[in-house]
């Protein structure tokens, strides 16, 4: 049973995670508030366009559906070269609702899904948080700051039906899931749930190409750290494998993460995990001792890089694997250097400017880095806490070479000023506590002199 102070804690904690949960949809609301259910900007009218078509005539013909009345008079196979997971998404909801007293049209189902998965995202960045540094406090912080961070609010304003509004939310709980696989030696089954979350990335958005890189070198950098497991590995196997086999499901994916060079360092992860795997089994078998181990491990290794170089450069010769695109070429070169003149000339692609990062993350600028220092000075670092340093790492120098990637720093951000902001509250919470706690002793020893010298009075009266 806790004490009566402890509940009082979980009252407010649950009131603040409620609060935050309810305006990081109300918030999202004012453009419905004050223009009606209207979906804005052209991107998400042509996004609306291609759920009205899946709506009217099934997966089947969406897959197969020839516009011929875009980039005309060319034409476009919209099926197979957008990514379709919205739109999937928003016609089950619709669905959904019309068997139910909720009975929307489908425009309106497309109007709400932003600020609705803007709820959902909220709602996992603090789990993420909560994964990452057992704090409950944090992550409630957490989730109020990740409701209303600017960063993420442009992508998921209600009526701004784009694929970011629902990729962000799949980001953050791809990134959950992978952290509670991780947690502990009997937690890797949750590798699977995270690849599940991962194919739902791909199925959305383009940017599943950093998500899978993150984990990937989160592996690798728990693998350099010596925290290298068969827990960690039957994880990353089974999000790698559950997740990739989904992935090439999706048309306009297709065998790009076994062709893509992009992604070919976790595939590479992938085998060479297994390589590692399969070294543990044959020493146990065989009962090596440690000389014969080392000297059985360099020859396997060895015979893996020899191999797997031979492999590569056949296939690079026969035009096997794809070239890097120009987005992520820009994220390594200057933005006027790409070779791509129509990524060379999208604002969004240009460096991020300070005024930029004030723009869309304000106070988390000066709060995040404080966090990053509390997580990088924690006693116990854990893999999930590794894991947010190295995403605020990644995110951070990505973001500074594209504008647009701050999206992607939007979470990590908040996460981290949570992290500050516990830690402050919780400080001044303490501090005031043992003020309290001292005023009252010495309050309560001052009352028992005064009733101790009042007995001696009356005792040397009554004498």
């Amino acid at each position: 049973m806790g004490t009566p102070l402890s509940c009082v804690a979980w009252i407010l904690r649950t009131t603040l995670v409620v609060c935050a949960l309810v305006s990081a949809y109300r918030i999202r609301l004012y453009a419905v508030t004050n223009y009606g259910r209207v979906i804005h900007e052209f991107d998400p009218w042509f996004n609306y366009r291609a759920t009205e078509y899946l709506a009217t005539f099934g997966a089947k013909k969406f897959f197969q559906w020839y516009d011929h009345t875009v980039w005309y008079p060319l034409g476009r196979p919209v099926g197979t070269t957008i990514y379709p997971g919205m739109q999937f998404v928003s016609v089950w909801l619709w669905q959904v609702l019309s068997h139910t007293s909720f009975n929307m049209s489908l425009n309106d189902v497309c109007v709400f899904v932003p600020a609705w998965f803007g709820v959902i995202a909220t709602a996992f960045l603090g789990l993420l948080t909560y994964q990452g540094t057992s704090n409950v406090d944090a992550a409630v912080a957490a989730s109020l700051i990740m409701s209303m961070i600017p960063a993420h609010m442009m992508r998921s304003v209600a009526g701004a039906f784009d694929n970011e509004c629902v990729a962000v939310s799949c980001l953050c709980a791809t990134f959950y899931f992978w952290c509670r696989a991780v947690q502990s030696p009997n937690s890797w089954p949750w590798g699977a749930v995270a690849g599940m979350a991962y194919f739902a990335m791909v199925a959305t958005w383009g940017g599943y190409i950093f998500v899978l890189n993150m984990i990937g070198a989160h592996s690798g950098v728990l693998m350099i750290l010596g925290r290298y497991s068969r827990s960690l590995h039957h994880a990353y196997s089974l999000f790698f494998i559950v997740g990739t086999s989904l992935a090439i499901q999706v048309p306009v994916v297709g065998l790009m993460p076994l062709r893509s060079l992009e992604q070919m360092a976790p595939l590479v992860l992938f085998l060479w995990f297994q390589a590692v795997e399969l070294c543990s089994y044959v020493e146990t078998v065989k009962k090596m001792n440690r000389r014969q181990a080392l000297s059985f491990r360099q020859g396997v290794f060895t015979g893996f890089i020899t191999l797997g170089g031979l492999v590569s450069a056949i296939l690079f010769e026969m035009g096997y694997f794809g070239p890097v695109s120009a987005r992520v070429r820009g994220l390594f070169l200057q933005h006027t250097r790409t070779g791509n003149p129509l990524v060379d000339s999208v604002a969004e692609h240009q460096a991020t400017s300070p005024r930029a990062y004030w723009q869309y993350l304000h106070y988390t600028c000066y709060l995040g880095p404080i966090g990053f220092c509390i997580c990088a000075a924690g006693s116990t670092p854990t893999d999930a806490r590794v894991f947010l340093l190295l995403y605020a790492a990644t995110t951070y120098y990505f973001s500074a070479k594209m504008n647009r990637l701050v999206l992607l720093l939007g979470p990590v951000a908040a996460s981290l000023s949570g992290i500050t902001l516990a830690s402050a509250v919780g400080w001044a919470a303490a501090s005031l506590l043992i003020s309290l706690i001292e005023a009252l002793t010495c309050r309560q020893a001052r009352t028992r002199w005064k009733r101790n010298a009042m007995k001696a009075q009356r005792r040397q009266s009554k004498s």
